[in-house]
């Protein structure tokens, strides 16, 4: 994953692009009005405060997203106020490591801040030499990672091993399996064995019927040495559940209605899923800053602080991703190929809005 969770900061860079972990991000898109006929009556797109659907009235859940001006890592005064203090997030972090009966003796802190959140991980380090993450926003556990010597690359685990080991720890941290499905399983070693590895991580994401929240999930390592666990990460961004009310074909022309506003690349293919997608502003950094959001990708070593990063709703919503494929006139620049030869549009399945977006095929990455 991959997802929120692990996610959640999207950097993009020349031939590639991270997905924050936990996350998992983002940029997303303009006002517009569309008209197209739907099986009984005229649907209107637009980013204003309602959506008619037949007779019912829709409410919207974008909203454009405000510019995060002078963009940091460094704690402000500012995301201090937006979280808890350090003391609580301390309290926290003792009494989850009391209920998992691992030392509570904190005797250093590693607190950070992505340039792109005000959200504060307040870490804190034990002199058992376990790194404990509360997240400062929700005041919920994060992770924690193991730093002890739990590895030895001579020794391998298989993964039926692995996973018993990781569903006790897991029970031990207090969490219950029940709603969650296996989601990804990686098997970590040199000589890609599918079955025995060095380390084996798996992800557990919460159950909506067929599909699953990549956006609430549990993920840990095991490592082969002693079954210890190397990390454990808890994500909990809920799932609206939101009714599919606009159909795929719907979804596709909404999509290639916007695309028409923001380039003139010819475009020889469209494909649709229907996902379960966090909100973010790709599609709208996009449509209104199409020069600057590829040159930021293309350009190496361009400025971190100089990109574009928004304040946008954490929702997690259900959306048809349209894919959308441009004709190859790029000749020899690879890197133009891998970053404008495709680009997914989020649409949302009760609103028809554009709730997101990416520069790849989403449904073939996630």
């Amino acid at each position: 994953m991959n997802d929120n969770i692990k996610n959640k900061l999207k950097t993009k860079i020349a031939i590639s692009k991270v997905l924050d972990e936990e996350k998992l991000y983002m940029k997303d898109r303009k006002r517009f009005i569309i008209k197209y006929t739907s099986i009984a009556a005229c649907l209107i797109i637009a980013l204003s405060t309602v959506t008619f659907a037949g007779n019912k009235i829709i409410e919207k859940i974008w909203s454009n997203p405000k510019l995060i001006k002078n963009p940091t890592s460094e704690i402000t005064e500012e995301a201090k106020k937006e979280n808890i203090s350090e003391e609580e997030a301390k309290k926290i972090a003792i009494n989850k490591l009391k209920e998992v009966g691992f030392s509570t003796n904190i005797i250093e802190t590693d607190h950070y801040k992505e340039i792109d959140s005000n959200t504060i991980m307040y870490r804190f380090i034990t002199d058992d030499n376990y790194q404990i993450s509360i997240d400062g926003l929700t005041g919920e556990f994060f992770d924690i990672w193991n730093h002890n010597d739990i590895q030895d690359i001579n020794k391998k685990i298989s993964k039926d091993e692995a996973l018993e080991a990781a569903k006790k720890y897991i029970k031990l941290f207090g969490y219950n399996l029940d709603d969650y499905m296996l989601t990804n399983v990686i098997v970590n070693n040199n000589d890609r064995d599918e079955v025995y590895g060095g380390k084996i991580d798996f992800d557990f994401c919460k159950k909506y019927g067929d599909t699953y929240n990549p956006y609430e999930y549990i993920g840990i390592g095991i490592e082969s040495k002693n079954k210890d666990f190397s990390y454990i990460r808890v994500v909990n961004k809920p799932f609206d559940n939101n009714e599919v009310k606009i159909s795929k074909e719907d979804a596709i022309n909404i999509a290639l209605e916007i695309d028409k506003k923001v380039t003139t690349n010819k475009v020889i293919d469209t494909k649709v899923k229907q996902m379960i997608v966090k909100m973010n502003a790709d599609a709208y950094d996009r449509i209104h800053n199409y020069e600057e959001y590829y040159k930021s990708m293309q350009t190496p070593g361009y400025p971190t602080e100089e990109r574009n990063y928004y304040d946008v709703k954490d929702k997690v919503r259900n959306a048809w991703v349209v894919v959308i494929t441009y004709e190859d006139n790029y000749e020899n620049d690879i890197v133009k190929r891998y970053t404008e030869s495709k680009y997914s549009y989020f649409v949302d399945c009760t609103t028809g809005e554009i709730i997101g977006g990416d520069n790849m095929d989403y449904t073939a990455s996630n």
